[in-house]
């Protein structure tokens, strides 16, 4: 079983606090992506900053993404769907499964392989890659989905994924072919 993460898709680090102009590019991948999850019955996690005045990251990157504020919400052309099999897993560090109890949801799930999307390829999904790997998922990268900041070198950030995490990197568009759409989805 698959669950497509999708990594800080955020107001403050498309067009807010963090801005990211690479955002711009991974947006139309992620919809796509996103659709074929949803009809295939993948689970889908928005992991989502929500940071309190008093957590570390503020210090090296000032105020961003401030739980229940306008820039720690999911832009909107990706707007979750909350379900029983898709929600919002926030956090308040890089790694998508460090304090959220994202990996137990996960497992409730029969969850084997995340999908790991979004932003930034060189520090959150970076870090979520870590966790899912010390849980023993397996990794996948669509390249086109995840983006680092301008001037991070984003071949060598996903060299990086590859090399130490063995994450096997792909495209959007390989991995939906790989997967096809389910006629009907079972919710749990």
């Amino acid at each position: 079983m698959k669950a497509l993460i999708i990594v800080d898709m955020l107001q403050d680090f498309v067009e807010g606090a963090l801005a990211n102009p690479r955002a711009v590019a991974i947006v139309e991948p992620l919809q796509r992506l996103l659709a074929h999850a949803r009809e295939s019955g993948w689970v889908v996690v928005f992991s989502n900053d929500a940071h309190l005045p008093d957590d570390p990251e503020l210090r090296v990157w000032g105020p961003h993404a401030m739980a229940g504020s306008p820039g720690a919400q999911v832009i909107r052309a990706l707007a979750p769907a909350p379900g029983p099999r898709e929600f919002v897993s926030p956090k308040r560090v890089y790694g998508a499964f460090d304090g959220t109890g994202l990996d137990e949801r996960l497992k409730a799930f029969g969850v084997d392989e995340v999908v790991i999307s979004g932003q930034h390829t060189h520090i959150c999904v970076r870090h979520s890659s870590y966790g899912a790997l010390t849980r023993g998922y397996t990794i996948t990268i669509p390249a086109d989905a995840v983006c680092a900041f301008e001037g991070v070198d984003e071949e060598a950030a996903l060299e990086y994924l590859k090399g130490v995490y063995g994450a096997r990197i792909t495209t959007s568009d390989a991995l939906m072919q790989e997967t096809p759409m389910a006629k009907s989805v079972e919710t749990r």
